[in-house]
């Protein structure tokens, strides 16, 4: 499926604004409620809206610290590979994984209420993985940019 300009206005203002209503995106993407509708639910037939969340300030719900962790494998046969993938799929204060180059072979991003907790985390779930080489972990102490809105003005 190829985007046009009223469908890529359409995902630029969704992303602003999750809740908007249909005739509010329908006057933004210069389309009728009836043809904004049929366009929005074929984004999501084609999979270029997965999904409409709330952001949550993290501090107001007592998680104080983000930090992000580089995570080295001791070795990269695939079964290891693997079962770390599975052995952190259940954590639930690991918000986002991913697999990278450089000197690292993965970045984990967390939340965690404090230092106490994220010491715990470190001590008891992820360093004593079998297939875990190295860690190094990165505190923010502040957040300078946070956006979950991709760019569109390629298209």
């Amino acid at each position: 499926m190829e985007l046009d300009a009223a469908d890529i206005r359409i995902l630029t203002h969704l992303q602003l604004d999750a809740r908007a209503s249909n005739a509010e995106i329908a006057e933004v993407a210069l389309l009728s409620a009836s043809q904004c509708h049929r366009r929005v639910k074929r984004l999501e037939e084609a999979g270029f809206i997965t999904g409409y969340h709330a952001d949550i300030d993290a501090a107001r719900v007592g998680l104080d610290i983000n930090a992000f962790v580089h995570v080295t494998l001791g070795t990269h046969e695939e079964n290891r590979v693997k079962a770390f993938v599975e052995a952190i799929e259940p954590i639930d204060d690991i918000q986002e994984c991913y697999s990278v180059t450089g000197d690292a072979d993965y970045i984990l991003r967390v939340s965690m209420p404090n230092l106490t907790t994220f010491s715990e985390f470190m001590m008891h779930q992820l360093m004593p993985l079998p297939m875990v080489g190295n860690v190094k972990s990165y505190i923010a102490m502040e957040s300078v940019r946070n956006s979950n809105q991709l760019p569109l003005t390629h298209l």
